[in-house]
């Protein structure tokens, strides 16, 4: 471990700063922002006037990165007019309305005596894509039960379906339309730009022929000096964003081939089961799994990967964020497995908009460390934007931006591009007279080295960690239904539960991981003398939230992991389906629907507890590395390793400075290396170290 480099940390290190517009001296802020002591900066073509259809904005462009480079600048090419990336400014769409995205949604007709049946599509509709009817078992009360391997095709045209329809028939047509109004489109702080479907690729292909081909063209070498490519957001359309509207249409994510590349992908057709996208209890899960991961490795291989090749060819790297990466409900909602569409990133990334430590959501990088964990790509970018609360960040903003950092780096994060700006304008008041921000030169300068000695003495450090949270998609896949208005993760069970435990393990200062299905299959495939292993770090625990589906093969991995003692727990619930096995329909009554699929406490192998008691349990665990405060739940702790050393960091979440005394097992003494200065001094076991709020310290030894 290299001590210099620790005290001056290179530039790789350090922030960048996200620039979208410059000054026709662009070499004089390149100098304020290099002499303010970031890395370099994020930035784009001019947008004004055409943006990159603009040979004079290219032009611009091309002076821009010659300046950066002439200073040995690192920098990031932003691949967007604003927000969402896809759009290109308007120019995707420009003669090709049909690369729009698109959403479908299902109108059904109940038929509880003989009559005729006529749909017309309405003005806001492209066409009809499936109209089937089905016979109904209603020989119960409150029960309507279709048939679905019964299922009768019926004739339609692009615009009208008629039919006749028997007694308990139930008619399902099935209609196409642009996913627009009341998405993430219409509100957003960039535009409101009609939007290309990412399920599409050869919208895809018409963005990066509007994006990027014209830089490269005008700026050969562009790419292949930047560090990486920053996509921002793209996105499904079909999800509603604003909680306080209803609209008339509830959408699936749709592109044409969908259901050809459906029973490609899994040996079944869809369209009998098409209605259990849009209904169903239990009986549907299975189908929703199948259609949301297939959505998801559309995604990945029609944007993602179609991008991340091309960055590739051309000498850089694909990265930047994807939208609302903190629930399971978003990562269905917006990409069908978010985990698909990032590892097939070259490098994952996440935003954070969380401002002070206080807000600041515990899974904010940890779903994408996961990712960052399996593609080894030496940790996460994040774009760093205090935007939450901003007149309480505004109090102590340098403090609280440490803060923030020390716990992203914790979390997995290792490179920032950073809207925490500087006050550039005091660098040349007259030229950069619109360029002011938070930091003065003074303070940009400490944050910029605090932040690269994060990022020097954690670059290629192993994150060792034991236990593990179940990153449980399937679930949330399984009960994802289209609706007519916003959809929030309160609203998801297994979104509430995962956020239960996950803060309490944070409370309290412990570490953990998210493993998914894979990890959890390969991890009992390892065992060996009882011990397992995922991606290096032995398990010890896997909490389980609340959910009522799972992977058969994850379950049979589980009762392998416990047999070879690892602990196993179920937090409030143990999951009762299996993906695959069919669900018989369970009838109920409508004014029983409230004690539906209800706490399942104990079964064969496992038994399920209360979130909080499962913290309980891992606390009386014994630890080899202890850290006390003044105050309780004070610090977060992780453990790393890097050149033969073990690397503890811990953070003071709080915003008063904290006393810590420390023990590890079989160490006498510590070094301290801290951040905020470069020093690095030796402190005996038992002894007090002094954390400043929101800061945090490296125990080495």
């Amino acid at each position: 471990m290299d001590r210099e480099a620790f005290l001056k940390p290179a530039q790789e290190y350090r922030m960048k700063t996200i620039i979208h517009g410059w000054p026709d001296e662009c070499g004089i802020l390149a100098d304020a922002v290099r002499d303010f002591g970031y890395g370099g900066t994020a930035t784009n073509p001019p947008t004004e006037n055409g943006y990159t259809g603009n040979k004079e904005n290219l032009a611009k462009f091309g002076r821009i990165l010659e300046e950066l480079n002439s200073r040995d600048m690192d920098y990031w090419i932003y691949d967007e007019l604003g927000y969402p990336s896809g759009h290109g400014g308007g120019q995707s769409l420009e003669d090709h309305p049909e690369l729009e995205a698109k959403g479908f949604y299902m109108h059904r007709r109940m038929a509880w005596e003989p009559k005729n049946a006529v749909f017309d599509l309405d003005d806001e509709s492209d066409r009809i894509i499936w109209a089937a009817k089905y016979p109904c078992d209603c020989s119960r009360m409150n029960t309507s039960i279709v048939l679905y391997d019964q299922m009768e095709r019926v004739a339609f045209t692009d615009t009208h379906c008629e039919c006749s329809m028997k007694e308990n028939e139930a008619l399902f047509i099935f209609c196409v339309k642009s996913a627009y109004e009341g998405s993430h489109l219409t509100h957003n702080v960039s535009s409101k730009n009609r939007y290309i479907n990412i399920l599409d690729e050869k919208a895809v292909r018409r963005f990066l022929d509007v994006c990027y081909e014209p830089i490269v063209k005008e700026v050969p070498e562009a790419y292949k000096n930047a560090r990486a490519v920053f996509t921002d957001e793209p996105s499904l359309q079909t999800p509603y964003i604003q909680g306080d509207e209803v609209w008339p249409y509830a959408l699936a994510p749709w592109v044409d081939g969908l259901f050809e590349a459906f029973e490609e992908e899994y040996g079944y057709s869809l369209l009998p089961y098409l209605p259990m996208i849009f209904e169903g209890r239990s009986s549907s899960y299975t189908v929703r799994v199948h259609f949301y991961q297939l959505i998801g490795k559309l995604i990945a291989k029609n944007y993602v990967k179609q991008i991340s090749d091309w960055c590739v060819e051309h000498g850089t790297c694909f990265s930047g964020h994807y939208l609302a990466e903190e629930s399971l409900r978003a990562h269905v909602l917006y990409y069908g497995s978010y985990l698909e569409v990032l590892r097939a990133s070259g490098y994952p990334g996440v935003d954070v908009l969380a401002s002070y430590p206080d807000i600041y959501h515990q899974n904010t990088t940890r779903f994408a460390q996961m990712a960052a964990r399996k593609n080894n790509t030496n940790g996460i970018m994040v774009e760093l934007c205090p935007f939450i609360n901003m007149e309480h960040f505004s109090e102590h903003p340098v403090r609280y931006a440490a803060g923030i950092l020390s716990l992203l780096y914790l979390g997995g994060c290792r490179c920032v591009n950073s809207y925490f700006s500087s006050d550039f304008s005091s660098y040349s008041s007259e030229i950069l007279q619109g360029y002011q921000g938070f930091m003065s030169r003074g303070q940009s300068i400490w944050l910029n080295e605090y932040t690269g000695r994060l990022g020097s003495m954690l670059d290629q450090a192993f994150h060792e960690c034991g236990t593990f949270v179940y990153y449980a998609l399937e679930e949330v896949q399984a009960k994802t239904r289209p609706s007519h208005c916003a959809q929030e993760a309160s609203d998801s069970e297994a979104d509430r539960s995962i956020f239960e435990i996950t803060r309490s393990l944070f409370d309290r200062g412990y570490d953990y991981l998210f493993a998914d299905r894979d990890d959890i299959v390969a991890a009992a495939g390892s065992i060996s003398e009882n011990q397992a292993w995922i991606s290096g770090c032995r398990v010890e625990n896997i909490i389980l939230p609340a959910m009522d589906i799972i992977y058969p093969e994850t379950w049979e991995a589980l009762v392998r992991l416990r047999e070879a003692g690892v602990s196993i727990w179920f937090a409030d619930k143990l999951p009762k389906y299996r993906v695959g096995e069919k669900a018989v329909f369970a009838y109920y009554d409508f004014r029983e629907e409230s004690v539906l699929d209800a706490f399942t406490a104990d079964g064969r192998y496992f038994a399920a507890i209360p979130a909080e008691q499962i913290v309980q349990k891992i606390e009386k665990q014994e630890k080899e590395f202890n850290v006390q405060a003044d105050a309780s739940n004070s610090f977060l702790t992780a453990k790393f390793q890097k050149d033969g050393r073990k690397i503890y960091f811990v953070v003071n979440k709080t915003e008063e400075k904290q006393e810590a005394a420390w023990q590890c097992s079989g160490k006498e003494k510590a070094e301290i290396w801290n951040p905020a200065d470069g020093s690095i001094m030796e402190v005996e076991a038992g002894k007090s170290v002094t954390i400043d709020a929101c800061r945090g310290l490296f125990f080495v030894f």
